[in-house]
């Protein structure tokens, strides 16, 4: 009960308090900013720009990733053979594929690879290729499988790329 009545005076108190104090201030205030004038220079006078005709559409614009090629890139023999048949793991990012498990044949290694839901996993030897960028298996161990991806550079050269996919541990990921 004595909260309400506190919740109830408090505000008549701050009206109180709201009165003629600062009257004093209030007329100096007034007073000064009666000389006070703000000066705003005008704004520059805005000329338009000469029209100029664009005549370079048709060249390579300098901001293009293919702006600089070399010799070299033009001429290169490493460039992969786009000939050949896609193999079926090939349609996919080698990120998203994922080494399964090594199965031996005799002394041929083969691994299984675990492809994006709703697939199956596929098996695939060395030899044969995976991912996007043209990536060659060279080599399938007991721990990992070794693919080598060849890949154009800034300049436009193929340069190839080595990358291991680890087989997971038992009971790990």
């Amino acid at each position: 009960m004595k909260f309400r009545t506190l919740l109830f005076l408090y505000p008549l108190l701050l009206l109180g308090c709201a009165g003629e104090d600062h009257q004093d201030i209030r007329q100096w205030m007034r007073e000064e900013a009666k000389g006070m004038l703000g000066k705003v220079t005008p704004l520059p006078e805005i000329s338009a720009f000469p029209v100029v005709a664009y005549e370079t559409e048709t060249l390579t614009s300098p901001f293009a990733p293919g702006k600089i090629v070399t010799l070299e890139a033009v001429a290169d023999k490493t460039a992969p053979d786009r000939t050949r048949p896609q193999q079926p793991l090939e349609i996919f990012p080698l990120e998203d594929l994922k080494v399964a498990g090594i199965i031996m044949a005799g002394t041929v290694p083969y691994a299984l690879i675990q492809t994006p839901p709703p697939n199956k996993p596929k098996h695939v030897r060395v030899g044969e290729y995976m991912g996007r960028s043209f990536g060659k298996i060279t080599a399938i161990t007991r721990e990992s499988l070794t693919v080598l991806e060849t890949v154009k550079d800034a300049n436009g050269a193929w340069v190839e790329q080595e990358k291991v996919l680890m087989v997971p541990k038992e009971g790990g990921r």
